[in-house]
This record gives structure tokens, sequence and C-alpha cells, in this order.
């Protein structure tokens, strides 16, 4: 939602013949709802923040709101705030014929509730796939998706993914190089690492809106949908790849709210002349149903697999693709450093500069040799995290 927000801003065009900062030339505050819950038995998370300015990097959230959902039953589930989210106070799941509303109020005082909206049918993921295909001329690994309704009630779909990659860094060394003082000036000590720094995971999520509908089809059926494709260069296959798809299936006021916003941000031009305007949801300010909301409260059934792969896998003698750093190795000779008529890039205080503030880091100790890398190139924990995700396998 973050980059969609930011098509609500009317924008200064300007000539594409010079390098031109976008700014805002007019700015409308506008609360962002986010609020899907599911079938699952968890604590279902919203998030609730305000449009924000081109010149700013990230949405200011919307903090010290009261929020809950209720359901035809007079059960009433309340949100606490948590880390920029709205958490419920307990697990609880959306269940079949029930009716459920959403209610946020803010803390200038305004309220906001959403249309009442039901569970959609329970529809399971049939399979996900991993298959290489040639697409547009590149060599690549195509995920796919597969599901099957016999009842031809689902037809509304939207797709969301979470990789999981293995990251080897090139360059390791158990040992670290600090610098430590001494009554004589700064030096070298060489210790041990501390922690996993060889082999880290990184986990990224899907950023686009993926959405498929079978009103035109014969039979309520996915079949081989891709739902992301990778160039076999990518470094996130190199090793060991994971990958979890989630299917949501919508209603049709839902599928129309997000398919709106695909259409907006499809070009990838917030200057283009064909966007459709301000995108109604079905939330609207309780006594001013005139104000802008963007947002839609949905009670989505969701289904999720996942599935992994080593590289060897599916091209098994083929060369891994390349890391994505250059990873040159520095050499520092130790006997030829310490004179004041050395060069900075030899010297001895440019070195223990470059070393104390975390530039580079020790790959080999050869006395006399230093041989030093970059961070990224001999630590993985600058890349990814060092702890082995729960579901790894």
């Amino acid at each position: 939602m973050k980059k969609i927000v930011l098509l609500l801003l009317v924008i200064t065009a300007v000539s594409c013949t010079e390098p031109y900062a976008l700014q805002t030339n007019t700015f409308e505050d506008v609360i962002v709802i986010e609020a899907t819950i599911t079938n699952e038995l968890k604590k279902q998370e919203i998030k609730i923040s305000r449009t924000f300015q081109l010149e700013e990097k990230e949405p200011q959230l919307e903090t010290n709101a009261t929020v809950y959902i209720t359901d035809d039953l007079g059960n009433q589930y309340n949100f606490n705030e948590t880390n920029g989210k709205y958490i419920s106070e307990f697990e609880f799941q959306a269940i079949s014929e029930r009716q459920y509303q959403l209610f946020v109020k803010t803390s200038n005082g305004k309220q906001y509730i959403s249309t009442r909206e039901k569970l959609t049918t329970i529809n399971n993921l049939s399979s996900v796939e991993a298959t290489v295909k040639n697409k547009f001329g590149v060599n690549g690994v195509d995920i796919t998706a597969n599901s099957y309704d016999p009842t031809g009630t689902s037809k509304y779909y939207r797709y969301e993914y979470e990789e999981t990659y293995k990251i080897i860094v090139p360059y390791w060394s158990a040992d670290s190089l600090k610098v430590i003082q001494t009554f004589s000036g700064n030096t070298f000590a060489q210790t041990l690492r501390n922690g996993e720094s060889k082999t880290c995971f990184k986990t990224e999520l899907s950023n686009e809106i993926t959405l498929v509908n079978t009103t035109l089809l014969a039979e309520d059926k996915i079949e081989d949908y891709s739902i992301r494709f990778i160039n076999q260069e990518n470094y996130s296959i190199a090793n060991r790849y994971s990958i979890l798809v989630r299917q949501y299936v919508q209603n049709l006021s839902s599928y129309t709210f997000y398919n709106t916003l695909k259409k907006i941000s499809a070009s990838g031009n917030v200057l283009s002349p064909s966007q459709p305007g301000f995108v109604n949801g079905n939330i609207i300010e309780n006594g001013n149903p005139n104000e802008k909301i963007i947002g839609f409260f949905d009670v989505s059934s969701v289904s999720e697999k996942r599935i992994f792969f080593n590289y060897e896998d599916l091209f098994p003698g083929e060369p891994k693709p390349n890391y994505p750093y250059d990873c040159e190795v520095l050499t520092y000779d130790k006997t030829k450093l310490g004179t004041v008529s050395e060069t900075p890039i030899d010297g001895y205080k440019y070195l223990l500069l470059l070393t104390q503030s975390g530039q580079i880091i020790l790959y080999q100790n050869e006395d006399p040799i230093f041989k030093m890398v970059l961070p990224e190139c001999g630590d993985c924990r600058t890349l990814g995290s060092n702890v082995v995700p729960s579901f790894w396998q």
C-alpha cells in the first residue's frame, strides 16, 4: 500500500530533458487502513497510517487509535497497538456465515466504520510448483500456483508470497581484526568472531498486487498461474531457496478495490495522466461519508503452501549465479605500514580507520600480510539474519 498512496498526490509535471527532484505540489492528508482478517486461528493484524509526501520516505503511522471488530453475535475483538501495527488481543478466526464489522476511532476523535463482511469460500491451494522456463528470452524459475473449487463459488483470488534464501559469503574468516589502544598508540588485535557469520538467511515479501479471476472460465480453476519468475542469474536461488505462497479468496467488492489499485500502479509512472483518481473502499467516516479514506476491510479465506529447492535440483551441472557484490581482496603488508611518507591507501592510519569504522574486515592474516574485504563479502550478517528460520528444511 506504501507506493499506492503516493498516487493520490497532485504532482507538477516536468521536462524529461534534465534531472528533477520530484516534490509535492499539493497534498491531501488521508487515513490508510489495511485490514484483512482470515479463517486462520491467530492474532489478526491491522495497519493504520496516513498518506505521505514524495519528499518523505515512510508513511506516518496512526497511533493511539481504538480498534476493534464485532460480529453479528455481539462478540467484540479488541486490537492493541504493537510495533506500528494493531494486533488482536486474543487469537480468533473468521467463521463462515458470521458477519464482521471494523471500527476505528483515531486520537483526534474521528470514527471510521466498515460495511459488514462475510468470510469467502474456503478453497485450498492444490499445489505450488517450481519449473525451469524461458520467458521473453530469459532462463529462470517460474513459481506457479494451482487451485480448484468444484463449487464454482470462489472466482476471485489474490496472491502474496514470502521468499527466503540462503546467503553464503565468499570470503569468510572465523577471525576478526580489531583496533585496540596501547600506550604507544592504536594497533591491531586478532580475535574470534562472535556468532555465525558465514551462512545467513534473507526474507523478502512480495510488493505487487497479484490478482486472478475465473469468471470467464468454464471451471473455477487456477492452472499453472505464475506467481514469481526468478532469473537464473539471480543470486537468491544460488544456494537453497524457499517460497511461501498465500492464496486469498476475495469477494467481488474486494477484488474490484485491489484491481483498481493495481491499474493505478501498473504503469510505474506517478505522472501518468491515465490515473483513475481516488479509490473507494468499504470504510467510511461516521457522520461524514464524503471524507476520503484509503482502505478495505477484507474477510478472506486463506490457504498457503511452502516449497524448497536447491539450485542444483533445477540446473544440475550449471554454474551458480554470481555473488551480488564485487568482492575485491585488499592486501596490506604490515612491514610497509606506518611511515609518514606512505600513500593513504597503504598507510597504517588509513587501515586503522577503515577497520575501526567497519568499512573493511579481515579475510586472512598471512603474516606479514593482512587480506581484507568489504563486510558484505565476509560477514553475512550485513545482508541477512544468522538465525535459521523455524520452517527451514
